[in-house]
């Protein structure tokens, strides 16, 4: 499922997550230790001084005890909890774990579910019925609604091969009388592939090998399959970003000769790709 639902990793540190330091905390201890007894002051100052040896130990001990207090903070945070720490964040919000299911991908539907709650027949609620449907095998989901009490679900699987399987499984679910609310009008279906196809010059830097020029395609289309989903442009300045690697000196894009906006029932997929390398 594709993470522009929400970015978790753009969230702010939590104030609760206390910033460690053992030079601070045991500069603290030394002090303290001073001050309740200033006639072993000297013999702190040495490294070897047993006094000295044992507030390092105390001192790394409270390290390690504050970082444990930080991963227990940690654990009780949606956007960091992990492994068994989010199944239990996930029971309470009424949102089990599929059997197979990844952190990430488990935490943005527990999070949907939250956002689906909140009415009936909004986006939220027909999008999340979908990843309930088929949580492990939906890459993104849209709603929208074209017409009047008309609402469009369009689905982007992760797997091609399974997909009209898996489609008629969420359309089933999302019919039912559980899900669709009884005035929508609801239609289930693939997202609309818009294929647009690549053509681009390749100028390398002298000396560079030939292979950095083969790896390109195969790097390009690896980097369209990581950042694909629906309703995401396809523009000259990325795929131009993209071929750009370590090597290449200068790249010029032919086709597409400008950005082509896709709607957010659609998906853009490379299609030919031509990449000539100039000498």
């Amino acid at each position: 499922m594709n993470s522009q639902y929400f970015d978790f990793s753009a969230l702010p540190a939590p104030d609760i997550i206390e910033p460690l330091d053992y030079e601070r905390i045991y500069q603290a201890r030394k002090e303290r230790f001073k001050s309740i007894a200033p006639q072993y002051a000297d013999a702190l100052e040495l490294e070897s001084d047993p006094l000295t040896v044992c507030l390092q130990v105390e001192s790394y001990r409270e390290l390690l005890l504050r970082q444990r207090i930080n991963e227990a903070a940690y654990a009780n945070l949606l956007a960091t909890a992990q492994g068994g720490d989010l199944d239990q964040l996930g029971v309470f919000y009424g949102l089990g774990r599929a059997e197979g299911e990844e952190d990430g991908n488990y935490r943005l539907r527990i999070r949907q579910k939250t956002l689906a709650s909140s009415t009936a027949g909004s986006k939220d609620h027909y999008r999340n019925a979908a990843l309930t449907a088929a949580p492990n095998a939906i890459r993104d989901v849209e709603v929208d609604s074209p017409a009047s009490g008309r609402v469009r679900v369009s689905i982007l699987f992760q797997d091609a091969h399974s997909a009209d399987a898996l489609l008629q499984q969420v359309r089933e679910y999302i019919l039912s009388d559980q899900v669709k609310v009884l005035t929508d009008q609801v239609e289930v279906n693939h997202a609309e592939e818009v294929p647009i196809d690549v053509k681009a010059d390749i100028y390398l830097q002298h000396n560079v090998p030939n292979w950095v020029f083969t790896q390109l395609e195969g790097k390009l289309r690896a980097a369209w399959q990581d950042a694909m989903a629906l309703g995401v442009a396809m523009t000259p300045s990325w795929l131009s970003a993209q071929l750009h690697v370590e090597g290449v000196k200068h790249v010029e894009i032919h086709t597409p000769d400008s950005l082509i906006d896709i709607a957010s029932n659609q998906y853009a997929q490379l299609g030919q790709i031509q990449l000539c390398l100039i000498t």
